[in-house]
């Protein structure tokens, strides 16, 4: 910005400089020139008046340093003092003649060849319709230039290095406060007038920002002490669990029944605590995406047959029906990813289902998406908890969850695969009649490029 308002205040110096002196020579030579045409006008009217009385004789006797020429009335030339009249061509048509032959008097300007000079000639008609012309010769606007380009020339060097001091010091005054600003307070600098509502507004929006901030910060302290309570308690139950039955193992004296009940259920809180660990990572490696993904062409319709095909046992034991429908869809993308959210979402919908239900699943898509939907008959969720269902650890029904299992990750993870896929996550869900979660993933993918999902609710 300095070197800007540098170069804009010295140009315009030099700017203003160049054409003061052009437009000072011009208003010069123009006086001089009308000083030139008022001095010939006397001196013709002093020498017509002698020719008047005179004649041509007068004229002849005349001692003058003007060039003087006698015009008859057809444009004969009688006399000029500076050359022979019988060599001279007619002048009727010259510029000055013929005005003076109709208005009383004339002038006119001709420049020579190299427009270095320049004559003025002032024609006056005399009383026996005769015109007496004199001519004066003296340099052009042109001549003036050239001999003033050496005093014009220091002149514009001695301004030229004015001009780089003063705009250098100029830039540096008039920045000098902007630079010093202290953007952390705007409101107390001591600037120029005109910078105070643009102080005002940064003022304004750094209030704005620090406020944002401290929500910002305050979340994610929420968020740290939520997801830290919740780990410790998911680890803790299946831990007690571990630990009360190995006690009580450790002591003896139980029936070969008795261990092998104990020994499952200490298998089973194990398996859980490795589900749940598994699932930390896994969601911790999806926020970081430190994770080299490989990408490839994936078919949903298969994809979803493949989620259906695994889980047809837990569905069995729920008396669920999967049905799997829809056409063939690929989509770039992770298929270990995106088979886990389809995996999770579906997982849900066979827990949180009805005895006898059914778990829809339909692929489809248009030119530009393709989508699975999983559409379930089950319990349905509470419209104002919809929008918290992708949280970590968040369970609608915590008394239901835990007889159906799971760690409350299993959303949070879907989420995060939209993320990296720039896929929508829609849910529609009516309480008590079921939910239906639709994954809506573009088919052209940028893997450069990541953006939070959008959830319709």
């Amino acid at each position: 910005m300095r070197k800007k308002i540098f170069l804009t205040t010295f140009l315009t110096a030099l700017f203003v400089l160049l054409f003061s002196l052009v437009m000072s020579a011009m208003i010069l030579f123009r006086f001089f020139e009308e000083r030139s045409e008022d001095e010939l006008k006397q001196e013709s009217e002093a020498i017509a008046s002698g020719t008047d009385e005179y004649g041509i004789g007068y004229l002849t006797r005349l001692k003058s340093e003007r060039r003087i020429t006698l015009i008859d009335t057809d444009g004969t030339v009688l006399y000029d003092n500076e050359a022979d009249p019988a060599e001279m061509e007619n002048h009727k048509d010259r510029t000055e003649v013929k005005e003076a032959f109709s208005n009383g008097s004339g002038t006119s300007i001709r420049y020579s060849n190299t427009m270095t000079e320049e004559t003025i000639y002032y024609a006056l008609k005399l009383k026996d319709g005769q015109v007496l012309r004199i001519a004066a010769t003296q340099d052009s606007i042109y001549a003036w230039l050239i001999k003033l380009l050496i005093p014009a020339g220091c002149i514009f060097g001695i301004a030229v290095c004015g001009s780089l001091i003063i705009s250098s010091k100029l830039s540096r005054s008039i920045l000098t406060p902007i630079n010093n600003l202290n953007l952390d307070d705007p409101e107390n600098n001591d600037t120029y007038e005109e910078l105070h509502p643009l102080l005002e507004r940064i003022s304004t929006q750094n209030k704005m920002i620090r406020s944002q901030e401290r929500e910002e910060s305050e979340k994610r302290e929420k968020f740290r002490r939520e997801f830290t309570a919740n780990v410790s308690h998911e680890l803790k139950t299946p831990l007690t669990s571990i630990s009360g039955f190995a006690e009580l193992m450790k002591q003896g004296g139980m029936d070969e029944e008795t261990v092998i009940d104990f020994s499952t259920t200490i298998y089973d809180e194990s398996q859980r605590l490795i589900t749940l660990v598994n699932d930390i990572i896994r969601l911790s490696s999806l926020e970081d995406r430190d994770i080299q993904y490989e990408w490839e062409n994936v078919n949903l319709l298969g994809l979803s047959r493949d989620v259906a095909s695994r889980l047809q046992s837990a569905a069995d034991r729920k008396r669920v029906k999967i049905l799997v429908i829809g056409r063939e869809q690929n989509v770039y993308g992770i298929w270990d990813l995106i088979y886990e959210m389809v995996y999770n979402v579906c997982d849900n919908a066979v827990k949180y289902n009805k005895e006898n239900g059914a778990v829809t699943i339909t692929v489809g898509g248009d030119e530009k998406t393709a989508s699975v939907s999983v559409e379930d008959t089950g319990i349905g969720i509470p419209k104002e908890d919809i929008d918290r269902i992708f949280e970590r650890f968040y369970r609608v029904d915590k008394s239901h969850s835990k007889a159906v299992g799971g760690t409350g990750l299993g959303l949070s993870i879907v989420k995060h695969g939209a993320i990296i896929h720039h896929a929508h996550i829609h849910v529609h869900s009516t309480l008590g009649q079921g939910t239906e979660i639709v994954l809506e993933f573009p088919k052209k993918q940028d893997e450069t490029r990541f953006s939070t999902p959008e959830t319709d609710a």
